[in-house]
């Protein structure tokens, strides 16, 4: 009787599990010349995680290597555990957060006309912009606001 195809709490079977990790990992090395697959492993330790990889032999001198995925890319690190799991630490290694893609922005937003919708403060050496119709002093410098709008200011 074969083995179902999936088990009760919705996992798959070791063995098919292991089946198509083995299959993605030699696909994303297929393009590659030269690179002969030795074995599977279903469980290295890289000395953060244990995750599955592929032995394989090739590269210019036909060394040892080892093809594992991270980050969901499948990469090529050496052999060694020691030179890979510095390899992988390395790229595992968390980005500065605020050279990320800025959030998206809502709907509800306003959005301000930089020619038509400010007036500059007064003071010459402040150049705030303050919103169009206030009488209150600046902010900053504590200079009134000019009587034209920046439309005016940029005719002049």
């Amino acid at each position: 009787m074969a083995a179902p195809l999936k088990r009760e709490d919705g996992s798959l079977p070791a063995d098919m599990r292991d089946m198509l990790t083995r299959s993605r990992l030699e696909n994303a090395i297929k393009h590659l010349v030269g690179v002969e697959v030795l074995e599977f492993s279903s469980d290295w330790w890289d000395g953060q995680v244990h995750s599955p990889c592929l032995v394989v032999r090739g590269g210019r001198r036909h060394r040892l290597l080892r093809v594992v995925e991270t980050g969901g890319e499948a990469v090529v690190v050496p052999f060694d555990r020691h030179h890979a799991g510095q390899w992988l630490a390395h790229r595992r290694k968390p980005t500065r957060v605020e050279l990320g893609i800025p959030a998206p922005r809502w709907s509800d937003e306003v959005v301000v006309d930089g020619v038509e919708d400010f007036q500059r403060c007064t003071t010459p050496t402040c150049g705030a912009l303050l919103r169009l119709g206030t009488e209150e002093t600046c902010p900053l410098c504590g200079g009134q606001p000019s009587p034209r709008s920046a439309a005016e200011n940029a005719a002049r």
